[in-house]
């Protein structure tokens, strides 16, 4: 080796060194932009996933009142249900109550049934036989039933 051989290696060396370190250089600068990216978008994730968690702990919170409004509901539901069914059986004993008593007054009235029709069909003009077949009356009681009719009628009653 020449001496003139040695600061050519030594010159070639140290463009290589500075080549070297403007290519790493370059490569670190683009490396560190890639790094800031990646940071902002951890930052941005960061952010969503507060949100996440804020619209999470509303959404239970929102889930826990709902769940508490819908057992008072329904606990309200079944007290109401419980009252409606205390007062249809009050009504149902009512309704029975009167039905009896519908039932007594027809079985008693039903006499009084013939004499009203006996009546009405004597105010429409209706002749002893034809109210004694449609009201199935003796012909004695027909004549006394027309001759009270017709007592009423000189009254005005």
């Amino acid at each position: 080796m020449s001496l003139l051989a040695v600061p050519i290696l030594a010159v070639l060396a140290f463009f290589l060194v500075i080549i070297s370190s403007f290519v790493f250089y370059i490569l670190f600068s683009r490396l560190q932009g890639q790094v800031q990216v990646f940071i902002r978008q951890v930052k941005a994730n960061e952010l969503l996933i507060n949100e996440i968690r804020i619209d999470t702990n509303s959404l239970k919170n929102r889930l826990a009142g709902t769940i508490e409004a819908t057992d008072h509901s329904m606990l309200e539901n079944v007290q109401v249900s419980k009252q409606l069914e205390h007062r249809i059986k009050i009504l149902q004993q009512h309704f029975n109550e009167q039905q009896k008593i519908i039932s007594h007054w027809q079985e008693n009235q039903g006499q009084d049934k013939f004499y009203s029709r006996a009546f009405k069909l004597a105010e429409k003009g209706a002749e002893i036989d034809e109210i004694m077949s449609e009201c199935e009356l003796p012909r004695a009681e027909v004549e006394m039933l027309l001759s009270v009719y017709q007592q009423r009628g000189h009254r005005g009653c």
